[in-house]
């Protein structure tokens, strides 16, 4: 089994979690953590999701986001998290009416 380092965020009642690379420690992950939007004071001691250091509604709900863990809804560019805006791009092409049931008729 492979560790991961993690870094929560501070806020009350925030679920965020940015979950970092298994090969890095502790320095490090704070460090990915701050390059992908979190804010880190006080040597790490004091940690902010994005979404909390803008001054948004904390992440109440865990999804596929990487920067956060927040849920995320898709669009024409991706997957969108709820809260703190990341885009997963994506896959090469893909296409949003394809995956809606084709199958619905009407009958006469």
């Amino acid at each position: 089994m492979t560790l991961h380092r993690a870094v929560g965020c501070d806020t009350d009642g925030c679920i965020a979690l940015y979950v970092a690379a298994p090969q890095l420690g502790a320095d490090a992950a704070l460090y990915a953590a701050q390059r992908a939007g979190w804010e880190v004071r006080a040597g790490g001691l004091a940690t902010r999701c994005p979404c909390c250091a803008r001054g948004g509604l904390p992440v109440l709900e865990r999804g596929e986001c990487p920067v956060c863990s927040g849920s995320t809804f898709a669009t024409a560019e991706g997957d969108r998290c709820h809260h703190c805006g990341h885009v997963l791009p994506a896959p090469p092409g893909w296409d949003e009416d394809a995956d809606e049931d084709q199958t619905h008729t009407t009958a006469r």
